[in-house]
């Protein structure tokens, strides 16, 4: 029988599953350090996430009083808002009630003096009320000096001579006078200014 020399086939085959095994090692050891190089980054990014978590919770541990705090003072504002409105719509008739007043003392005109200023009462149906203003003069003049100023009083819709007579004084003569001036609305007299003639 012949014989074969099967040494260097064997020995080729031998070195070449020496290779691959040491690539497949090559390959497990690369493997096995991605992975333990993906896991360390999934554990640091787990650890912080958890420390956040934690300083979150201890910040909503701290602000929780403070947002109490604050929906108390929400309640109380809101409790307290009609009362306002009601403070800010008296403020406001009241400085219209001021501001007419002070356009009334600027505008009398010179020896012209009032002796009486009455208004009519807010009708139900919310006509705004109409000021009577009774007084004497020195001369005619006076009086007519008097309504262009008082027409010049942003609060006044319309002003109407109701009448005027002599009056005899004890050294001279006078003019008695009787004024009606309408007011404006609210709602038109709010964007007025102050009369500083």
């Amino acid at each position: 029988m012949p014989s074969i020399n099967m040494i260097a086939p064997r020995r080729a085959e031998k070195l070449r599953l020496e290779r691959d095994m040491r690539r497949l090692v090559f390959v497990i050891i690369a493997e096995l350090i991605v992975a333990v190089g993906l896991g360390g980054w999934v554990c640091t990014r787990v650890i912080t996430t958890k420390c956040q978590i934690r300083q979150m919770n201890e910040q909503l541990a701290r602000l929780e009083p403070t947002v109490k705090e604050i929906a108390s003072y929400d309640k109380a504002v809101k409790a307290l808002t009609p009362k306002m409105d009601l403070l800010n719509n008296a403020k406001g008739r009241t400085m219209r009630w001021y501001n007419t007043l002070d356009g009334l003392t600027q505008s009398m005109a010179p020896s012209t003096y009032l002796t009486r200023i009455s208004t009519t009462a807010l009708q139900a149906d919310n006509t705004p009320p109409t000021v009577s203003l009774t007084g004497v003069s020195s001369a005619q003049t006076r009086v007519g000096e008097t309504m262009i100023r008082l027409q010049k009083i942003p609060d006044f819709e319309s002003v109407d001579l109701h009448f005027t007579q002599q009056l005899m004084l004890k050294q001279s003569t006078g003019v008695q006078f009787e004024i009606g001036a309408a007011m404006k609305a609210e709602d038109a007299s709010k964007g007025a200014k102050t009369n500083e003639s």
